[in-house]
């Protein structure tokens, strides 16, 4: 299969993005192990935010956010042939896989962005702090 395969080597951030730009869909299908399944892989945002569909291991978490927001696939990751299929897909779908790129790109503007992450983490912030203010402690 490493016939099939362009090593890129190091790129910056303009070959990135060309890179990114001429890609059909960006892929995240690690194995399923106690340290992913419920992790928030960078690379699946950024794929997300350069409007491309994701292919996507099928975690519960991952498909959450992947299928709930119509921005790509989800694969059982130990099938080469499910995540062969679902690139023939948005290959053979080109209309569907800008689409899918369009949501994922919709779902960082309005969801997965430090904006709103910050407003959560400040409410905690305020919510602690004023547990301290006023004697609680739980």
């Amino acid at each position: 299969g490493w016939m099939q395969c362009d090593f890129l080597g190091w790129l910056d951030r303009v070959e990135v993005r060309n890179t990114l730009h001429s890609s059909v869909a960006g892929l995240v299908t690690l194995h399923p192990i106690v340290n992913y399944l419920d992790s928030l892989p960078v690379k699946m945002f950024e794929y997300m935010a350069a409007g491309l569909p994701v292919i996507a291991s099928d975690f519960p978490l991952w498909k959450k956010i992947i299928e709930g927001n119509n921005c790509g696939l989800c694969v059982d990751p130990y099938n080469p042939k499910a995540i062969a299929e679902a690139i023939d897909y948005l290959v053979s779908h080109p209309e569907e896989a800008k689409k899918m790129g369009r949501n994922g790109r919709k779902s960082i503007d309005r969801e997965f962005n430090w904006d709103v992450e910050e407003y959560k983490l400040m409410s905690l912030y305020n919510s602690l702090q004023m547990g301290v203010v006023h004697g609680k402690s739980n």
